[in-house]
């Protein structure tokens, strides 16, 4: 599907979009957007193998509608393993907070 296209049926979704942010953000996720959302429904309805050759709007309400607080958590466990490689350039890394770092300068 198109940019375009996408672009048509987040407008026309815009008020269930809006109502799944605000489900997720009473379940104690106040950093859930609308865009948040969108993406994570875009890329469902894009893996999704039954899909209509033909989407129609109340299918997409239903597949929205259908996502839960669990596919939101699991989007963002995978987003954090696929995160930058903090070995990558070899050298030792320091987790101390900088209250740490500072505590310990040289004076």
């Amino acid at each position: 599907m198109t940019n375009e296209q996408w672009g048509y049926w987040r407008l026309k979704l815009e008020p269930v979009i809006m109502s799944k942010r605000e489900e997720w953000q009473h379940l104690g996720h106040p950093n859930v957007t609308d865009q948040t959302v969108w993406s994570l429904f875009t890329e469902r309805v894009d893996r999704k193998k039954d899909k209509p050759d033909t989407l129609h709007l109340h299918w997409l309400v239903q597949e929205l509608m259908a996502m839960s607080i669990n596919d939101y958590m699991t989007h963002l466990t995978i987003g954090a393993l696929k995160g930058p490689d903090l070995f990558e350039s070899g050298e030792a890394l320091d987790l101390r907070s900088d209250r740490e770092k500072s505590d310990q300068s040289p004076d």
